[in-house]
């Protein structure tokens, strides 16, 4: 296997970069780079060096070294972290001088968090959970991310998988013995348990899909009739302007998008062109076409009305209207006397040229975001993948039942072991060696 090596760091000028270096030769990569070969490098401790080219011997930078031995790095084999500063042509030398090592190439993407999974250091919900973590952009987002990496899933999914392993190798155990018959007990025991497992596997997948909504952002789709204010609201909370705001109605044509932190839920803002029946122009009905679609596949829905127009259809948009829908009446420095009624429920009413009652929306937004997408005290699935399996998890246990051939039986229950072990990529080699040579003839 080579020896792989990358900048650990953001790319471009900075103060100072990390380069990570993993493989069989990374100790002797970094003594040839200080030019003594003979300097031992006590693992887990930092050295002062400074770092040559080992071909010129010209200096390229004084760095930080560390070396970490096997199983004690992150990637579970041999590795160097060196600390250089971060100027542009030590970023440059250092690419060079690396990829000039014998046995030694850049790494691929994620290689390092794949070898750590290789090597048993991670499994696969825990390097997602890594991924996560370097996404995250709001405290929520981290929090799942951290929980994750710490294991949380796999804890759940790796219970699981082992509780199935004991239910086969009792059923393997009276296949192997036809003539014995199977206690009253025993199935009992095996009955109640494949019933526990499946119906925590089935709370588990009820969850609305709040880990997957943290994860990816919740939607949060702006409509209404043209010139409501959508486009001054939308810059209104990303506190910058992302859209173009006019008199002019038909001014949004396209789906204008933000990303947003509201009360550490991450919120997508979704700009959306002014609804109406009335137009001829191509490019505006695609644009109101592409609103729709906005509003049905949205999590949340802020509806805008302007409060000053009192004959509007207040009835136009009631069929998209449901328990995650904002209604807000804008411009209400405009009407004079009492403000609008809603009928269907209760409404905002706002100035957002007067930043008047905006409060009150982002207060909506957040109590909305709380039910559909806050942190439960379980883990959740954070990814479709993980839903996948776990459906045909059940798909198999589903078909169980001791009541037809133990063989059919067992083999129910080990593809529901294997989609469970396909979320986490925890199959062992026992396992594997086991089923491979369960099909050869005795004597081979």
């Amino acid at each position: 296997m080579n020896t792989i090596f990358a900048q650990a760091s953001a790319q471009g000028k900075a103060g100072v970069s990390v380069f990570r270096i993993s493989g069989p030769t990374a100790l002797n990569s970094i003594k040839q780079l200080v030019c003594q070969t003979d300097t031992e490098f006590e693992p887990r401790k930092l050295y002062f060096r400074k770092i040559y080219n080992p071909k010129n011997n010209q200096q390229i930078d004084d760095v930080l070294v560390v070396f970490f031995k096997g199983r004690s790095s992150f990637t579970g084999e041999d590795s160097a972290e060196i600390y250089t500063h971060g100027s542009i042509a030590v970023i440059k030398m250092m690419h060079e001088v690396l990829a000039s090592l014998e046995d030694m190439r850049i790494a691929e993407p994620g290689e390092f968090a794949k070898r750590a999974f290789l090597n048993g250091k991670m499994d696969l919900t825990a390097a997602e959970g890594l991924a996560d973590l370097i996404e995250a952009e709001t405290e929520l987002q981290h929090k799942q991310a951290i929980e994750q990496l710490g294991g949380g899933l796999e804890k759940i999914y790796e219970h699981w998988r082992r509780e199935l392993l004991k239910i086969i190798s009792l059923i393997e155990a009276y296949i192997d013995f036809p003539d014995e018959d199977i206690p009253e007990e025993t199935i009992t025991g095996v009955r109640q348990l494949v019933d526990r497992i499946t119906n925590e596997i089935k709370i588990h997948l009820d969850d609305n899909h709040r880990g997957e909504r943290l994860r990816s952002g919740i939607k949060l789709a702006i409509i209404g009739r043209p010139n409501v204010g959508k486009s001054s609201l939308i810059n209104y909370l990303m506190q910058r302007e992302i859209a173009i705001v006019s008199n002019i109605a038909g001014t949004t044509r396209d789906v204008v998008e933000g990303h947003l932190d509201i009360g550490g839920y991450p919120i997508i803002l979704q700009d959306t062109a002014g609804i109406h029946d009335h137009t001829e122009d191509i490019i505006e009905q695609e644009g109101i076409s592409r609103a729709w679609n906005a509003a049905k596949n949205s999590d949340i829905k802020v509806i805008l009305y302007d409060a000053s127009k009192t004959n509007e259809n207040k009835d136009y948009f009631r069929d998209i209207i449901d328990a995650n829908t904002i209604i807000v009446f804008n411009k209400i420095d405009l009407v004079s006397g009492v403000a609008p009624k809603f009928q269907i429920k209760e409404a905002i009413n706002v100035s957002i040229k007067n930043q008047q009652g905006l409060d009150e929306i982002i207060t909506e937004i957040i109590s909305i975001a709380h039910k559909i997408a806050s942190p439960s005290q379980s883990p959740q699935i954070t990814r479709a993948r993980h839903r996948s399996e776990l459906q045909k998890a059940l798909e198999y246990m589903s078909t169980f039942s001791l009541n037809n051939d133990l063989v059919l039986a067992a083999e129910d229950l080990r593809m529901t072991m294997r989609a469970i072990s396909n979320i986490t990529g925890k199959i062992t080699v026992d396992e594997i060696l086991g089923e491979i040579f369960s099909n050869f003839c005795i004597g081979k």
